[in-house]
């Protein structure tokens, strides 16, 4: 059966139940070692004449080999020079030590960027309940205890037990590339992860004063994309070391949030100054300086599409150099819905903001609620729809009289520049430049 689509996926604790992962007890390999060495004790003490029969029936060339060894070795050395060949039990051993598979773990771990808040809170609170193990990454590590209890606590209320250690809290300041690998070096950064979650995201609408990141980078690309990028090329290895490790054979997966305003054709993005890099002369000319993408005036608003746009073709580039390489990890890319209620829009005018919400939730009804947001991004991490697939944008569109509130979230094209292979190759060599991978 399919799972369910976001819309019915957490509409009651009985349903959390049910799509509850399995845990299964972790595997042990059966030594073979011992019958190996049984197998050469037999072997020693069989007759050393041969049957005739056997005699006369042809070798395999190499049993051929080890007899003819065994003759020379018989003729050249004296015999307390001699040891009984026990090649054969040797590669019998060696054999058996390739083919044992890797200790198995017995919960899914998930790797979540911004879970204090807005629909990442919502999500890792449902991925609490479904059992995986909840690495919370926020920007200082009393941000990521507080969500730890208040996680906790939401769980708890749907009488589910959070077992100890299954909410990991973890400090991974996104502004701020010391802060990353910082994390990435300690001892939770360096276990196998099952599904990083990309989510954490600031924007600064109505505020132009131009913020910087602890390195010196515009703070809402150098947080949405560049912060998300270096963390998840330090994250790669451990994200193939969970690929046969887990409770099940599922492929590891990277998960971008993303938004429909990456797209300056959409409802949300033709809002103002669209979405655009043009030919990233504001990388080319500034450097880690630059203040928008495309060269131009700084426009906040702006800046928070093109990070949309950048983490549309970062995926698209991923996803290529991933498959260039056979890796298993899958990549995909999803937008909620224009979500109001999160505190997201802070940085607006307030009562532009009160206004902008009512209308968008009781009056035009187009607004996603942070639980139906919080279903989109569980679908994109633990859907078998997604088994195997990889480089897919996923849109929570407005479809009147569906679901809780009248969305629908499916397959959807992403916008023309998000298409650009030349532009997501380029976006991904100045990054590494920016991050110090190149």
């Amino acid at each position: 059966a399919r799972d369910p689509t976001p819309a019915t996926l957490m509409g009651s604790s009985t349903a959390l139940r049910a799509f509850a992962t399995p845990r299964l007890a972790p595997m042990t390999s059966v030594g073979r070692g011992g019958r190996a060495r049984r197998a050469v004790h037999a072997r020693a003490q069989a007759p050393k004449r041969a049957d005739a029969d056997a005699a006369s029936a042809p070798l395999p060339r190499r049993t051929a080999v080890l007899k003819t060894l065994v003759a020379l070795t018989a003729v050249v050395l004296p015999r307390a020079a001699r040891a009984e060949p026990v090649l054969q039990a040797q590669d019998s051993g060696a054999l058996d030590a390739a083919q044992t598979p890797p200790e198995r773990r017995p919960t899914k771990r998930v790797l979540i960027t911004g879970p204090n808040s807005g629909i990442g809170f919502d999500a890792a609170c449902k991925l609490c309940a479904l059992g995986f193990d909840v690495v919370l990454a926020c920007r200082t590590e009393a941000k990521a205890v507080d969500a730890a209890g208040r996680i906790e606590a939401a769980v708890g209320e749907r009488g589910i037990t959070v077992r100890p250690g299954q909410l990991i809290p973890v400090e991974c300041d996104l502004a701020d590339f010391a802060s990353i690998r910082k994390f990435a070096a300690s001892s939770e950064g360096e276990k196998p992860v099952d599904v990083l979650v990309l989510n954490a995201g600031v924007q600064y609408s109505g505020d132009d004063v131009i913020r910087r990141t602890s390195d010196g980078l515009e703070i809402t690309v150098g947080t949405n994309h560049l912060g998300h990028f270096l963390l998840t090329n330090l994250m790669l290895p451990r994200l193939a070391s969970a690929v046969g490790t887990g409770p099940d054979d599922v492929a590891p997966r990277v998960v971008i949030t993303a938004s429909e305003v990456h797209d300056p054709s959409s409802p949300g993005g033709n809002v103002g100054l669209g979405a655009g890099l043009g030919d990233l002369s504001g990388f080319a000319a500034d450097g880690q300086n630059f203040q928008m993408i495309d060269g131009s005036e700084y426009n906040a608003d702006k800046a928070y599409k093109d990070s949309k746009l950048c983490n549309v073709l970062f995926a698209k580039e991923l996803r290529n150099r991933l498959q260039e390489t056979n890796s298993q990890i899958t990549v995909n890319a999803f937008g909620p819905g224009l979500i109001t209620r999160t505190g997201f829009f802070r940085y607006q005018n307030p009562l532009f903001v009160k206004l902008f919400d009512f209308a968008t939730n009781d009056i035009f009804h187009v607004a996603e609620t942070v639980d139906g947001g919080g279903d989109c991004l569980v679908y994109m991490a633990t859907s078998s729809d997604l088994e195997g697939k990889t480089g897919l944008y996923y849109n929570n569109g407005i479809a009147p009289g569906e679901g809780k509130t009248g969305h629908r979230f499916e397959v959807s094209s992403v916008s023309t520049e998000a298409t650009n292979d030349a532009e997501a190759k380029t976006l991904w060599r100045y990054s590494e430049q920016f991050v110090g991978l190149a």
